[in-house]
């Protein structure tokens, strides 16, 4: 198992020299890290009565477009796609500091790596500049899934849920290798393997290749999986949309153990390295024990958008029409609340701040 979250260095873009590392940025990519543990050592929170604003709005004049997916932070910027254009905007303020067109739709969160902003749309994917915004390179091939299919970057690569999964060059665009798979992929995580969770048509599987591209094993065992899987040191953890959590092991795909949640579950969940917390369908957060698959607690959320989040010893989950939860990782009692309304998104966690998508509302809002 992962023996614990990655850690944070609430520092600027590193450069020169380059750093690709994910703790070199405050909210690198969905879910965190690369590995979509959605975990981190510690973070500064909000009070619980710190006011909630509208951070971004849509719209062609005020806005990036519609949005479907949450931004990513790093020093003191939000980068945010829409389906008009991707923008960044100073998060003290929220005034826009660039925007760059897209000329095509986009339903992921961003990924900031190697002193550059990626973002794929439905068709493309673009490196820009952060300073600026303008556009470093273009490479056909985009992300149709949803946000789970954001893209993935680790070392000098990025990882594109197209087709199957496409690994291109990081500073370059071209293509390095593209695998297929035998459903629409719906996520992405990368440790030392590239693993996918995909399913369509009443079923699924998840994949696990090479960094290089060679299939290493495939199982259709967790069903149709709508979502990234998170992936520890021995175990790669996906949740079907009917309503299965499955433990399997990362060095064959075989399973370890399942248990049931809900159904409708279209969030990965978070990973620790001592349990698994998973928004369940439409109602509740549950946390499971990693090794064993024995279930620890729920918490009645409501209806549910976002995936959880695990910052040291708390879980932050999300109802829609509830706010965001603060819960005790081992016991899952509240022990705070923000009165939130719309939450619609695994919330973004940086300087102080809860940066989340709308739900219905397609604008992002920040607590804090």
């Amino acid at each position: 198992m992962l023996a614990g979250c990655s850690d944070v260095l609430e520092t600027g873009l590193s450069k020169p020299p380059i750093e690709c590392a994910p703790t070199a940025y405050a909210w690198p990519m969905y879910g965190y890290d690369a590995a979509r543990t959605s975990c981190v050592v510690s973070r500064d929170l909000p009070p619980a009565d710190a006011e909630v604003g509208r951070f971004s709005q849509t719209g062609a004049q005020t806005g990036g477009g519609s949005t479907e997916a949450p931004p990513v932070v790093n020093d003191g910027v939000a980068y945010i796609a829409g389906d008009i254009r991707i923008e960044a905007r100073d998060i003290e303020t929220g005034m826009r500091l660039w925007e760059t067109d897209l000329e095509d739709g986009v339903n992921t969160s961003p990924v900031l790596a190697c002193g550059t902003v990626y973002v794929s749309t439905f068709n493309e994917t673009f490196a820009l500049d952060p300073e600026n915004g303008a556009v470093l390179w273009r490479a056909d091939g985009g992300a149709h899934s949803g946000v789970s299919a954001s893209p993935v970057v680790v070392d000098d690569t990025i990882y594109v849920a197209v087709g199957g999964v496409a690994a291109l060059d990081a500073e370059t665009g071209d293509e390095r290798w593209h695998a297929r798979t035998d459903h629409s992929v719906q996520g992405v995580a990368v440790t030392d393997r590239v693993y996918v969770g995909a399913g369509s048509n009443g079923s699924g599987e998840v994949a696990a290749f090479t960094r290089d591209g060679d299939d290493r094993w495939r199982t259709t065992e967790p069903g149709e999986v709508y979502t990234a899987p998170a992936v520890g040191d021995d175990t790669v953890f996906a949740v079907s949309k009917t309503g299965t959590l499955t433990a399997l092991a990362a060095a064959d795909g075989s399973v370890e153990w399942q248990a049931s949640v809900e159904p409708g579950v279209h969030e990965p969940p978070a990973f620790d390295g001592e349990r698994v917390v998973v928004a369940a369908g439409n109602t509740r957060t549950m946390a499971f024990n990693a090794t064993t698959g024995d279930r620890l607690w729920t918490f009645e959320t409501g209806v549910t958008k976002g995936a959880p989040i695990i910052i040291g010893d708390y879980v932050l989950a999300t109802g829609a029409n509830t706010g965001i939860h603060m819960l005790d990782a081992a016991t899952g009692d509240r022990v705070r609340h923000w009165s939130a309304e719309n939450v619609g998104s695994q919330p973004v966690v940086a300087a102080g701040q809860l940066f989340y998508l709308g739900w219905n509302v397609s604008d992002v809002f920040v607590v804090g």
